[in-house]
C-alpha cells in the first residue's frame, strides 16, 4: 500500500470539485466505500487509546465504483491496516492485507465466531480526479469530515515521496488544511463514537 497525504477541505465539495476543474482537473470516476470495524470482545475501549484500538481493528470493507455511468461492485475484503505513525502523526509507513470474501454477512458472522465485535462503520463517497500525473480523491466521509487524499507514486520521480506529494499539493493553492497532512478518519470518527458511549 503507498503512502498518501490527507487533508482537510476548508469548502463544500462542490466548491472542490468546481476548483479542481477550474484548474483542468477532470473527473474518472466516482465511488463508495463502506468500512466496518470489528474489534476484539474483551478490548477495553474506555481505557484503550484510540491508536491502539484501531491497531487491533480488522474491517470489512465494502467497494462500488461509478465509471461512465456503470456501477460496478467489488466482492467485500477482509482488511487489516498496519500504520507506523511517529509522534507528530505523521504516518511514515502503512501497509495492508485484504483477503476478498463472497459477502459481509460471511465475514461478519466469521469475525464473531473468532471473538470480534462491531465496533463502528464509516461510509465515504469519493470522487478521483486527474489532471496528468496527480491523481486527487476527493473523500466526503457522511457525517463526518470533508477530504481530499493524494497517493505516492513509487514508480514516478515527481510524486515518489512525501514531501514531493506535499509540494504538489502547495502549488495547486487549494482551500485546505495545510497544518495536517495525514487525516486519520478513523480515529476522528472514533473519537466521536468514544465521546456518546
Amino acid at each position: 500500500m503507498n503512502n498518501e497525504i490527507t487533508v482537510k477541505l476548508k469548502c463544500s465539495i462542490k466548491e472542490i470539485i468546481k476548483i479542481l476543474e477550474e484548474k483542468r482537473f477532470k473527473q474518472v470516476n466516482e465511488y463508495l466505500l463502506t468500512d466496518t470495524y470489528y474489534v476484539p470482545k474483551d478490548i477495553e475501549i474506555n481505557v484503550s487509546s484510540i491508536r491502539q484500538i484501531l491497531s487491533q481493528s480488522i474491517i470489512i470493507r465494502e467497494f462500488e465504483k461509478k465509471a461512465k455511468n456503470v456501477i460496478t461492485k467489488s466482492n467485500p475484503r477482509i482488511t487489516i491496516k498496519k500504520k507506523d505513525i511517529i509522534q507528530n502523526g505523521e504516518i511514515v509507513n502503512q501497509e495492508k492485507i485484504e483477503c476478498e470474501i463472497m459477502n459481509a454477512e460471511d465475514g461478519k458472522n466469521f469475525l464473531q465466531a473468532i471473538g470480534y465485535k462491531q465496533l463502528m462503520t464509516i461510509k465515504e463517497k469519493g470522487t478521483i480526479f486527474q489532471n496528468g500525473e496527480l491523481e486527487i480523491q476527493v473523500k466526503d466521509i457522511i457525517k463526518g469530515d470533508k477530504l481530499i487524499e493524494i497517493e505516492l507514486k513509487e514508480n514516478n520521480e515527481k510524486l515518489n515521496t512525501i514531501e514531493k506529494v506535499k509540494k504538489e499539493l502547495n502549488k495547486l493553492d487549494l482551500p485546505v488544511d495545510y497544518n495536517d497532512y495525514f487525516v486519520k478518519k478513523a480515529e476522528i470518527e472514533l473519537e466521536k463514537l468514544l465521546k456518546i458511549i
